[in-house]
C-alpha cells in the first residue's frame, strides 16, 4: 500500500519554529511499514509544506497529533475524507480523546502506535476483522465507536528490536542541519502537567549504546538533538553511551534534555559530578535543557518535580564550569504563583547566568493529572486546542486573573530577551573569541555579509549555514559558530516574541482575556 504519514505544524509562531526537527514516531513508523513491503513517506510541515496532491494519491494517510496540532490534523482529515482518502489519526492527543478523533477519521491509533499501524495497514490490504487490532479505535458497520483493548507497551527486549528511523523518508529531510535521535522511551518521574508518563509509561525502555552509536554513525548530521525526555535516567548507562560515542568518533555537537540532578553525584550528595560533566562536554554536549519549572520549593512540590531550588543553582553552576550552556525551562501559572512569579523566574534565570530562557504557561493536556484536576475544578477556559501550546493561558490561575498571567509572562520574556542584555552577551562572547574571529576574517567574509544580513532579516535561517560556508573555510567557520551561536539564539528568542505578539491570533486571545476580565 501507499501510506503517507503527516505531522502538522502548530498554529502560529512558537519557540520551536527554527528547529526543523520532526518528532520521531512517524519516521520510525514509516521505516517499519517500508520493511513490511509498503511504500511509506513522511511529511513534516515544519520542514516543508504538505503536498496535498501527493496525499490524495495515497491509499492511506496517517496524521499524528499533539493537542496544539489537533485542529490542523482534523481539518486535513476532513479534506481527505471529502476526497475519499482513508485516514488514521494517532499521537498523544487522540490517544486520550479517541471519541473526538473518530468524528474526523475512521481509524484512531492509541498509545505506542507503530505495531498497531503496521497491523492495520496489513489488515486493510489483505482483509480481516478490525476487532483483532489491539490499540485501535474505529467505527463498526452501524457507525458506533469501537475501542479495541489497549496494545501492551513494548518490553525492553522488543524496544531493542526497533529499527533506526530512516530520516530520508521525510520530505525535505535535506534541510535538517540538526538531526534527532531517541535513545529511550518513558520517564520514571510523573510531573503533574506532563503527558509523557501517560503516553509511554514510567517504565523506561532504552536502546543499547552500540545501537545508538551505529545510528549516529549513519546520520550524516552536523549536530544532534537527543529527543529523550530525560537523557540521563540511568547515569551509568549514559556514561557508557558517551564512552562509546567518543571511542567510535561520533561525538557530534549535541543538546539534550536533563534534570538538574544529572550534574550532581547523587541527590543526597550535592557535590558536582565533575567526571561525568567532563565526559559529557568531551562527547559534544553544547547545551543542556533543564526542566526547572519553578523558582520556589513550593512550586516544585506542586508539580511533583522532586527537586529543590538549591539543586538547580548548584547544577547550573556545575554545567557552566564545564562549558555546557543551559537552556532553562520554566512554567508560569502554578497554583503557588502570583503576578510577580513570571518576572521572578526571569530574574532567577538572569542571576544564574542561564543562557536561554523558556517560560511556558502551565497547560492542562488531556491525559495528565493536571487536566483531571482543572476539569474537576471547572477552571478550563476553552477547548480550542490550537491554544494549548504553552504560549496561551487556557485555564484560570489560582491567584491572579488569566489576563494578568498572560501579560506577566510576556513582560518576563521581554525582560530576559531585552536588547541591552542580548547586545551585552554578544559583545562579551565576541571579546572572548576575538582572536578566532580576527583570524577568520578575509575578503570573502566581507562580500558575504550583505547576503547574511538579508537572510537574517527575512528569517531564512536555512540559508545561513550555506552562506557561512561560502564566506569561511571549515575551521574558521567553526570558530565563528562557537563565538556566535548563543547570541544568535538570544536574538532568535527576541524575534520570536515580537512575531508572536504581531499575530492576529495573539490579538484575538488577548482581547478574549480582556473581555473575560471585564465580565
Amino acid at each position: 500500500m501507499r501510506v503517507h504519514l503527516v505531522e502538522p505544524a502548530p498554529a502560529g509562531h512558537n519557540v520551536y519554529d527554527l528547529s526543523h526537527l520532526p518528532r520521531l514516531g512517524l519516521p520510525l513508523m514509516a521505516t517499519m511499514l517500508s520493511r513490511a513491503g509498503h511504500e511509506a513517506a513522511v511529511s513534516c510541515e515544519v520542514i516543508r509544506p504538505v503536498d496535498l496532491g501527493r496525499l490524495l494519491r495515497a491509499d492511506l494517510v496517517g496524521i499524528s497529533t499533539t493537542t496544539a496540532t489537533a485542529p490542523a490534523a482534523y481539518l486535513l482529515a476532513d479534506k481527505l475524507a471529502e476526497a475519499g482518502v482513508p485516514v488514521v489519526l494517532g499521537g498523544p492527543h487522540v490517544t486520550f480523546r479517541p471519541e473526538e478523533a473518530l468524528s474526523h477519521a475512521p481509524y484512531v491509533v492509541r498509545g505506542e502506535g507503530q505495531d498497531t499501524m503496521v497491523a492495520l495497514v496489513s489488515l486493510l490490504e489483505e482483509g480481516g476483522d478490525l476487532a483483532t487490532v489491539a490499540g485501535l479505535s474505529h467505527r463498526d458497520a452501524g457507525g458506533s465507536s469501537v475501542h479495541n483493548p489497549d496494545r501492551p507497551r513494548r518490553s525492553q527486549q522488543e524496544f531493542e528490536l526497533l529499527p533506526n528511523p530512516d530520516l530520508s523518508l521525510i520530505d525535505g529531510h535535506e534541510r535538517m542541519r540538526t538531526k534527532p535521535v531517541m535513545t529511550q522511551w518513558g520517564c520514571p518521574f510523573d510531573c503533574e502537567f506532563c503527558s509523557v508518563s501517560a503516553q509511554f509509561s514510567r517504565r523506561v525502555r532504552h536502546r543499547r549504546p552500540d545501537q545508538v552509536v551505529a545510528e549516529l554513525a549513519g546520520l550524516g548530521a552536523e549536530r544532534v538533538f537527543f529527543f529523550d525526555d530525560n537523557f540521563v535516567v540511568n547515569k551509568a548507562r549514559t556514561t557508557e553511551l558517551l564512552r562509546q560515542m567518543l571511542a567510535a568518533g561520533v561525538a557530534l555537537p549535541f543538546s539534550a534534555q536533563m534534570r538538574a540532578q544529572a550534574a550532581l553525584r547523587r541527590p543526597d550528595r550535592p557535590q558536582a559530578d565533575d567526571a561525568f560533566l567532563a565526559q559529557l562536554r568531551q562527547a559534544g554536549c553544547q547545551m543542556t535543557m533543564l526542566g526547572i519549572e519553578a523558582v520556589s520549593d513550593a512550586g516544585m512540590k506542586e508539580v511533583d518535580k522532586r527537586q529543590s531550588v538549591a539543586t538547580v543553582v548548584r547544577a547550573v553552576e556545575a554545567f557552566h564550569r564545564h562549558g555546557i550552556a543551559v537552556h532553562g525551562m520554566f512554567v508560569a501559572g502554578l497554583d503557588a504563583d502570583d503576578e510577580t512569579s513570571p518576572r521572578a523566574a526571569a530574574d532567577f534565570a538572569c542571576s544564574l547566568g542561564i543562557d536561554t530562557f523558556q517560560l511556558m504557561v502551565e497547560t492542562p493536556l488531556p491525559g495528565t493529572r493536571l487536566w483531571e484536576r482543572v476539569v474537576r475544578d471547572e477552571r478550563l477556559l476553552t477547548e480550542d486546542w490550537s491554544l494549548f501550546d504553552g504560549h496561551h493561558v487556557v485555564m484560570r490561575p489560582a491567584q491572579m486573573t488569566p489576563l494578568t498571567l498572560q501579560l506577566a509572562v510576556l513582560e518576563a520574556m521581554r525582560h530576559f530577551y531585552s536588547w541591552p542584555r542580548i547586545l551585552g552577551s554578544g559583545i562579551a562572547s565576541a571579546l572572548t573569541h576575538l582572536p578566532a574571529l580576527l583570524g577568520a576574517a578575509r575578503p570573502a567574509t566581507a562580500r558575504t555579509l550583505p547576503a547574511l544580513w538579508r537572510a537574517t532579516r527575512a528569517r531564512h535561517w536555512e540559508e545561513v549555514p550555506a552562506l557561512m560556508r561560502q564566506a569561511l573555510p571549515e575551521e574558521p567557520a567553526r570558530r565563528v559558530a562557537d563565538a556566535l551561536w548563543l547570541p544568535a539564539l538570544r536574538v532568535y528568542g527576541r524575534l520570536q516574541l515580537q512575531t508572536w505578539l504581531q499575530q492576529e491570533s495573539a490579538h484575538r486571545h488577548l482581547s478574549a482575556l480582556r473581555a473575560l476580565e471585564a465580565a
